[in-house]
């Protein structure tokens, strides 16, 4: 085999390394979240893509009337629009994490974008966050080099074990969420509190607010404790 073949394999599995592997860690560590969330009968609330102008002082509210924590992954340039939420979720006692600046998906541009784009968010957010709060990929995607960066950060990983389908093209019911969630015994669930745009907007957000009160009030039912991604790392 020529030395130009042998080359290019060994690029290629070194490519192919850098992007695959943290996808096999995610699995891992979704793993040992659905576990957690089982073994201490929990319930993580969590929103991305925020804050939303309209829907974000909804949310809080109805998780004030619950007296509930949740854990907000705040996204660098909404922040930037939108300031003074930061203070107000911080100070309702909710967790407060990042979700990157763009929200660029780091399995589609170059490596030290996909880097700078976690710097940027982590800066915006200021002295509202510590260098290791935790971080959620944009699509859930992360490569070798922004696997090692949040290492270096100490900083976990938000991910994910049920996905509430508000971003879906089709949403479903509720209840449908609900029923995820109590089969698995408890878990981590994600969903978004930004404000959409178009025909939807105002279904979408109601169904935001809808699953997040059917899942308060099956956390009561099922004796779930409700609590921040945080807590239930530590």
């Amino acid at each position: 085999m020529s030395t130009p073949i042998i080359s290019g394999i060994l690029l290629g599995t070194v490519g192919a390394a850098a992007y695959f592997s943290p996808h096999l860690i995610r699995k891992l560590e979704e793993a040992k979240l659905r576990k957690s969330c089982r073994e201490q009968r929990s319930l993580v609330l969590t929103y991305d893509d925020g804050p939303g102008e309209k829907l974000t002082p909804r949310l809080l509210e109805l998780l004030d009337s619950y007296q509930v924590s949740a854990t907000f992954f705040l996204l660098g340039m909404r922040v930037q629009k939108y300031p003074r939420f930061v203070n107000r979720i911080a100070e309702a006692g909710h967790e407060l994490g990042t979700h990157g600046y763009y929200h660029l998906n780091a399995w589609k541009v170059w490596p030290w974008l996909a880097l700078n784009d976690i710097q940027l968010g982590y800066r915006t957010l200021g002295d509202a966050v510590s260098a290791d709060s935790p971080f959620r990929p944009p699509y859930g995607k992360l490569v070798l080099p922004t696997w090692w960066a949040l290492r270096l950060r100490r900083a976990p990983i938000g991910w994910w074990t049920v996905d509430s389908g508000d971003t879906n093209a089709q949403l479903p019911q509720s209840d449908e969420v609900v029923k995820k969630v109590k089969s698995a015994g408890g878990g981590v669930v994600l969903l978004h509190d930004f404000d959409r745009q178009g025909n939807q907007a105002g279904v979408r957000a109601d169904f935001v607010l809808e699953t997040t009160a059917a899942l308060l009030e099956a956390a009561l039912v099922e004796n779930w404790k409700v609590q921040s991604l945080g807590r239930l790392l530590r």
